[in-house]
């Protein structure tokens, strides 16, 4: 037993026969008014406007991605928890995509449990590192302190709500401001003059990692050690660079654009199509340029569709230059999440540990 009185072998592999009782766990936990205290809280704590959350993002609460690691906690017979990882494509460093408990006194030592639970396995496989984001709430900040994560970057999450009634994503439409005003847009504004776009491809690699290493403080490019090679398929898949929104999302599509200035790229937008629910764009806008007129024509290259099924953006909060662009072009925050990172088998990076940005 641990000292709150929880067995020490409650935490087990998921199976197969749990799917009913996972998904209604799900609907338990993301229900409820404080679900971001009892779950990462990933893209933004209910209480923003608009309510955007897990529930929002996958209705159908069934895991999109295969996940390296599946543990729930099983209080005889109840399914208390629930936890995943899943391993990054083409490294061996995880992340923690879901860390769920229901609602209760004993919701943080489930938690708790889960989360070294988690960690252990990921030694014994050999993974070198954790990823995790979550809301920040003292809850999480705690919980994730204790187990040895350390924050090294916040993003905000920006959201652009559909231009009208057309096209998919239907379903995501009582978007209302912050004071609680019916959402609405302006027309995108006249980019002037109208930005060189050409799509991403593999070619292009040098050019954007030059791009994000210009956005991104050294310390945090230390700790996601991208390399030129691995900004090759950037164009068309949504795995670098690394957000917070990323490893949850179920893309049908993704595409790339760069917009070249002076044989160098002056901004780069991906955007991901999913199959139900908003968008995703991720994007670098390069200090000097005109980021506005920018995303104003990656946003009036995309389909109509795509623009009806509302936009989410994860935006590092370095990123000024980029953070001004999405506002200038209808952005809106709805919340911010903490990156964090923990080393697994405690072998010395540079930096091994660095401050939140």
């Amino acid at each position: 037993m641990s000292a709150n009185g929880l067995a020490a072998d409650l935490i087990r592999a998921a199976r197969i026969t749990d799917g009913p009782a996972l998904g209604m766990l799900s609907r338990q936990v993301h229900a409820s008014a404080d679900s971001h205290r009892r779950s990462l809280g990933v893209p933004a704590p209910p209480a923003s406007q608009p309510r955007i959350e897990m529930s929002t993002l996958i209705p159908s609460w069934l895991p999109l991605r295969a996940p390296s690691l599946h543990l729930v906690a099983d209080g005889d017979g109840t399914l208390l928890g629930s936890s995943r990882a899943i391993e990054e494509p083409r490294r061996a460093d995880w992340v923690v995509i879901e860390l769920d408990a229901l609602p209760g006194a004993q919701a943080q030592e489930v938690r708790w449990q889960l989360l070294n639970s988690l960690i252990a396995e990921a030694a014994g496989r050999n993974v070198p590192r954790l990823f995790a984001a979550c809301a920040d709430v003292p809850e999480n900040a705690e919980l994730f302190g204790q187990a040895g994560f350390a924050a090294y970057a916040q993003e905000e999450i920006l959201y652009r709500p559909p231009e009208s009634d057309r096209g998919g994503g239907g379903w995501f439409r009582g978007w209302r401001r912050a004071d609680g005003r019916a959402g609405s847009l302006a027309p995108l504004p006249t980019a002037k003059p109208a930005p060189t776009l050409q799509p991403a491809n593999p070619a292009d690699a040098w050019h954007l990692f030059d791009l994000w290493s210009h956005s991104t403080p050294p310390a945090v490019a230390r700790m996601e050690g991208y390399a030129a090679a691995d900004w090759q398929d950037a164009g068309h898949e949504g795995v670098v660079p690394r957000s917070s929104l990323n490893p949850l999302l179920h893309f049908q599509s993704v595409n790339g654009w760069l917009n070249p200035a002076d044989q160098r790229a002056a901004g780069f937008a991906q955007h991901g199509a999913c199959r139900e629910g908003p968008g995703y764009l991720r994007f670098f806008v390069r200090d000097g340029s005109d980021g506005s007129a920018f995303l104003t024509a990656v946003l009036a290259g995309l389909s109509a569709d795509a623009r009806a099924a509302g936009i989410l953006s994860p935006v590092r909060t370095y990123e000024h230059a980029g953070l001004q662009a999405a506002t200038d072009v209808g952005f809106e925050p709805v919340g911010r999440v903490t990156m964090m990172v923990r080393e697994v088998l405690g072998r010395v990076r540079a930096p091994a540990l660095v401050p939140a940005i």
